[in-house]
């Protein structure tokens, strides 16, 4: 292993990417003081995991990033690649060439990457254990350094000498089992504590879920005969509510007719009552109406006397025109005179109008006084009519009182005969439960004494009970012993398994092959070889060690898959594989004459094996040549009588190679991956057997809790017995008891019987006397009712004459107001003269004119008014007809008035009848309803349990449930498990779960405790390994160093004495490291006291004894022989060229001695403010320059 190169960008001041080239031997870098070159240094170290920005001379990380100059922008990153050709594996990194690359960002963002993919800084410092490399290591050497290590306490020098001698990757490792030792101890800790909590709760859940198990046990049984004996009590009450429904829908349909029927008569009595009251209103109506027509006839005889009177009039007119037409053809002289005496009858007529008034008003006061009168008569009728109505209803009711009383009178007496039977039955019956008491009380003696003999039947059955069970839970622990064990290798079978799918124990690369292949990426991949071998476990170790890597080598079908899988390593930076190509590889088998015959010889190791025939070839190659043999002494015997021509592999894993060589000892580490899948076999064949011995310890266990089960079924029924027993006792003395009860109730009825007969015969008599009075207040109302009926016909007779007269004034007022509209008329028609006569006398000739129109006119109304008073005269008779058609339906009106009192009277007496019918059955019906309620309720109450115990409708039980065949004895069985469930106490129904889980919780942290115990166990032993192997490899390699140490001191000091000690001998991991020096001519007792030169010598001569004990592959010197002279320079650049056939050297110096020794020449330069530039000189180009200016 060696450095290849150093590539920068934008680390401090090299902002370009620059990359330093290293060959075996000493490179040089050298450069005036500030042009950078100690930045190189810096960034070895920073790459190599350095986390303190002091030690990288900044005073932050920001500050390894180039910060830019007045000509150059600021990088936004520092990155340091360094790359180590790694072909001799001396990293433990598959791969010939390692880069280690760290990047750095302003943001703060770090990252590290290992041949370009992501890794942690962890990574990175374990790669570098104990080869001197890292921050920690040796190989990177400052003046800081050299003055430390002469300076430093003798405690703080031991990290540099432990990491020398190696031991810094155990110490990594002890640290790291001691943290997994301090977690294992807290989690046992922890899983005890939980473990001691659940001990204290398994005990007592147990018991719990055992008892619950019973209850639900019982409880079942509880349920199936409970929901079959409600079922049959659902039936057996449906039956008989149907009967009663039936019985109580005919007394309905009773009740209803009767109901109807009394609805009917009293609509009927209604309606009379109505029509009755209807045809008085009707009379009155009548009467009215016909003397408003005749009223109305009188005004249209009125009407055709004013319309005669207007013909007469009119013809007048006429003649009177013609008189005045004559007159004024002859001469006007007359008009004054005319017009003088019209104006005189004018005077007359209006003197006779106020006499026809006065008239008038006297016949209007007397019609009205008249009218008021009628009013009041028609209010009398009305009133006694109503009287009339109300002494009907009363009379009605007297009645119908008299008749119930006469009806409640019969139903009593039926009563009390009806009690005087039931008093003779009840007589029977006390005779009957005497009788009955004393069978039960010889019955109940004869139960005690039965169940006395079941109890010590019941004693002895628990006990053989108690017997059977406890073998029954032997057998359980054993079948759950055994399930454990089951549940145990199927676990381990599971996370072998779990093993074998994620290819735990296959490098990365053969794991990015196979998962590529599962994605469809690459194709003709058969699989490791350690998959498509089939090795017997015997023979497993063997054969693994046999193949060795070869495991998991990769079988494609052809070179090109192989290639193509390759590439994809390299395209992902994968890793490396082997590939074995079915098409061009062949084997052959070893054919050694004798070999069978060889003591110990089990076989070749390609024929133990089996696989397709397509893989013989493959298998032949790998195996063919290997020869399997029993133990190491087997082995060497064979390898030696053959010459060590082949290799022989012992079946434990020891080697004897081809050649002599023997290989040994504890197996590598990716064995197993052959093995593994015959342990998973293997532990699925236990599973699998001790599996079938659960079953044949549960099936023994399930005997076993059968005869336990039978012979609880044989206590149970014994108990049921002494339960029926125990219930008949009960029931007999409930029933002396019960017959007890009766004949108390006997009594108690007789003598209700008596008080009620009693009560009867003095009810009989207040129901006659109710009787009597009703029919008398009856013959009352009936006296009543005659006597206003006589008033009703005279009043009726008076409101006749009232409205004759009442005619008679009415036809006065008609023709006095006939007689003021004819003066009326005379008047207008005189003044109309009286005008005429005015403007004939104004002008004759258009006076006459005006008479001409005037009479043609006159003339031409004449007509209209003949044919006005035809059709008044025609309205007046029909108005007559109708008034007399009035008058003869009054008569009829009161004939039928007559015809529905004795409707009424018949209907109340039909009323009574049916009224009495329909208390007899409403009884009846209040009885069956009353039954039926009872049942129903106790119907609905079954129903209700059923849902609310059982959350089952009747439909969903008769579904899932049977009615029992014997009740009784299923009653009996009922009340035998709810005395055991009330018996076993309060039960935890949660417990049976609960339990469940906290004994699979319990076994689990027993198992974890387990595996924490021997996990722990295992680190105190791998922790005392390495305590072991670093104190023996330490004061190894310290002894060694020692000597060196001694040598290169007096090789470099050219003389005197120097020795390493350990400051306590007893404790070697943790004393500190003392140093004795002597140099020649001097006599030292401290360190201190000698120069700075000195001082950096005898640091150098240290690290100079460590390289030579673990030489690490370069080493970075910076500037650590500044405090030399000249003399002591070329000594330690001699020195150097001396140590560099092991180590490469790198060292940055002033000192020409140094320069000189250097194979390679860096020159830092910084032409540039700020950016340093590298020059790179050959020793042979710096001779030659050397050479060039001696000549000059």
């Amino acid at each position: 292993m060696r450095l290849k190169s150093l590539e920068l960008q934008g680390f401090k001041t090299f902002p370009d990417r620059t990359t330093l080239s290293f060959d075996n031997g000493v490179t040089a870098v050298v450069g005036p003081n500030g042009s950078g070159k100690s930045n190189i240094s810096d960034a070895i170290r920073w790459v190599l995991g350095e986390q303190s920005a002091r030690t990288l001379r900044c005073a932050r990380m920001e500050g390894l990033i180039f910060n830019g100059t007045p000509h150059r922008k600021a990088q936004g990153f520092a990155e340091v690649t360094l790359t180590i050709d790694n072909r001799d594996r001396g990293l433990a990194f598959d791969s010939d060439e390692v880069s280690i690359t760290r990047r750095y960002y302003r943001s703060g963002e770090s990252e590290y990457q290992l041949n370009k993919a992501s890794v942690r800084l962890r990574d990175i410092t374990e790669l570098f254990l104990d080869t001197g490399l890292g921050r920690d290591g040796y190989s990177m050497i400052g003046q800081g350094k050299i003055d430390s290590i002469v300076a430093a306490r003798s405690e703080d020098r031991r990290e540099i000498f432990e990491e020398a001698a190696g031991i810094s990757r155990f110490r990594y490792r002890k640290e790291e089992a001691e943290n997994r030792l301090d977690r294992a101890e807290e989690n046992l800790l922890r899983l005890r504590d939980i473990l001691s909590e659940l001990e204290e709760r398994i005990g007592p859940l147990k018991e719990q879920s055992e008892k619950a198990q019973q209850f639900l046990a019982l409880s079942g049984e509880k349920r199936t005969i409970e929901i079959g004996l409600w079922l049959e009590t659902l039936e057996r009450s449906g039956r008989i509510l149907r009967e009663h429904d039936d019985k109580l829908l005919v007394a309905r349909s009773q009740y209803e007719d009767a109901e109807k029927a009394i609805e009917a008569i009293d609509a009927e009595i209604d309606h009379v009552f109505r029509q009755s009251n209807e045809c008085a209103a009707k009379a009155d109506e009548l009467r009215q109406e016909s003397a408003r027509l005749e009223e109305a006839a009188a005004r249209k005889d009125g009407e055709i006397s004013v319309f005669e009177n207007d013909i007469l009039h009119a013809n007048e007119n006429i003649a009177r025109i013609d008189r005045e037409l004559l007159e004024a053809a002859q001469s006007g002289q007359s008009v004054d005179g005319e017009i003088a005496a019209k104006r005189a009858e004018i005077a007359e007529k209006n003197t006779e109008i106020e006499t026809v008034k006065e008239k008038e008003q006297e016949c209007s006061a007397a019609l009205d006084e008249l009218r008021r009168g009628m009013d009041e008569v028609s209010g009398r009728i009305a009133d006694l009519s109503r009287a009339v109505a109300e002494l009907t209803t009363s009379a009605t009711e007297s009645r119908l009182a008299a008749n119930t009383a006469a009806s409640s009178a019969e139903e009593l007496r039926l009563r009390r005969a009806a009690a005087e039977t039931s008093r003779q039955e009840k007589q029977e019956r006390r005779a009957s439960l005497e009788a009955e008491r004393a069978d039960c009380a010889r019955l109940l003696e004869e139960t005690r004494e039965r169940i006395d003999s079941l109890r010590n039947a019941v004693r002895g059955r628990e006990l053989r009970l108690e017997s059977r069970r406890k073998k029954a839970e032997e057998a359980k622990k054993q079948g759950d012993a055994l399930h454990l064990d089951t549940q145990e290798r199927e676990r381990r079978a599971r996370l072998l398994e779990d093993l074998e799918r994620n290819m735990e124990g296959f490098s990365q690369s053969v794991k990015t092959v196979m998962r590529e292949t599962k994605r469809g990426a690459l194709a003709g991949i058969h699989g490791p070889v350690s998959r498509l071998l089939q090795v017997p476990p015997q023979y497993a170790v063997a054969i693994e060690t046999a193949l060795g890597p070869a495991m998991q080598n990769i079988v494609v079908s052809t070179e090109r898959d192989a290639k193509l899988a390759i590439g994809l390593l390299k395209q992902r930076d994968a890793g490396r594989a082997t590939f074995l190509p079915v098409s061009t590889i062949r084997g052959s088998l070893l054919r050694e004459q004798g070999l069978e015959d060889c003591a110990g010889f089990v076989g070749l190791a390609g024929r133990l094996c089996q696989c397709k025939p397509e893989y013989e070839g493959i298998l032949h190659s790998l195996l063919g040549r290997i020869v399997i043999a029993e133990d190491l002494d087997s082995a060497v015997a064979i390898a030696k009588r053959f010459s060590y021509r082949f290799r022989v592999v012992t079946l434990d894993g020891q080697v004897v190679n081809a050649g002599g060589s023997l290989t040994g000892g504890s197996l590598a580490r990716n064995s197993g991956l052959l093995s593994r899948r015959a342990e998973i076999d293997r532990l699925r064949a236990e599973a699998k057997a001790l599996a079938e011995q659960t079953e044949q310890a549960q099936a023994r266990w399930k005997t076993l809790q059968e005869e336990a089960a039978r012979e609880e079924a044989e206590l149970s029924a014994v108990r049921a017995e002494l339960s029926t027993a125990q219930e008949d006792a009960v029931r007999f003395e409930t029933e002396e008891k019960s017959a007890s009860a009766a004949l108390e109730s006997l009594s108690r009825d007789e003598e209700a019987l008596r008080r009620e007969d009693e009560e009867s015969a003095r009810r009989l008599e207040e129901l006659e006397s109710l009787r009597l009075e009703a029919e008398r207040k009856a013959a009352g109302f009936t006296e009543q009712m005659a006597g206003l009926q006589e008033q009703l016909s005279k009043i009726h007779e008076s409101r006749d004459e009232s409205n004759r007269r009442s005619d008679e004034l009415a036809a006065q007022l008609q023709e006095h107001r006939m007689r003021m509209l004819e003066l009326r008329k005379d008047i207008s028609a005189l003044e109309t003269m009286v005008e005429e006569l005015e403007r004939r006398r104004a002008g004759h000739e258009d006076r006459a004119e005006a008479l001409r129109r005037e009479k043609e006119t006159v003339e031409g109304s004449l007509a209209g008014i003949r044919a006005r008073i035809e059709e008044v005269r025609r309205e007046a008779e029909r108005l007559r007809g109708e008034a007399k058609k009035a008058a003869d339906g009054i008569e009829s009106v009161n004939s039928r008035r007559m015809e529905l009192e004795r409707q009424t009277t018949e209907l109340r007496a039909r009323e009574r009848e049916k009224s009495s019918e329909r208390e007899k059955v409403g009884h009846e019906v209040a009885r069956l309803e009353e039954r039926r309620g009872n049942l129903q309720k106790e119907y609905d109450e079954i129903t209700a349990r059923l849902w609310e115990e059982y959350e089952l409708t009747r439909r969903e039980a008769e579904e899932s449930y049977r009615k029992p065949d014997d009740p009784q004895q299923a009653r009996r069985r009922l009340n035998e498990i709810k005395t055991a469930i009330k018996s076993l106490g309060s039960v935890n129904v949660a417990a049976i779960e609960e339990y469940k889980e906290v004994s699979e919780r319990y076994e689990f942290l027993s198992a974890q405790v387990s595996d924490v115990e021997q996990s722990r166990d295992s680190l105190r032993r791998l922790i005392a390994e390495l305590t072991k192997q670093m104190k023996d490899l330490f004061l190894e390699r310290f002894s060694e160093i020692s000597r060196h140490f001694t040598e290169v001191f007096r090789e470099l000091f050219g003389g005197g004495t120097a020795e390493l000690s350990l400051s306590d001998p007893e404790d070697v991991l943790q004393c500190g490291i003392d140093i004795a020096v002597q140099p020649p001519g001097k006599i030292v007792n401290n360190l201190e006291s000698l120069s700075g030169g000195e001082k950096a010598l005898v640091a150098i001569a240290l690290y100079f004894a460590i390289m030579k004990v673990n030489p690490p592959p370069f080493c970075v010197l910076d500037e650590i022989e500044a405090a030399l002279d000249d003399v002591n320079v070329t000594r330690f650049a001699a020195y150097l060229r001396r140590m560099n056939q092991r180590t490469q050297f790198i060292a940055i110096t002033h000192r020409r001695g140094t320069m000189e020794e250097a194979d390679v020449l860096y020159g830092v330069t910084m032409q540039d403010e700020g950016v340093s530039k590298l020059l790179k000189m050959s020793a042979a180009e710096i001779e030659q320059h050397l050479l060039s200016q001696k000549n000059a």
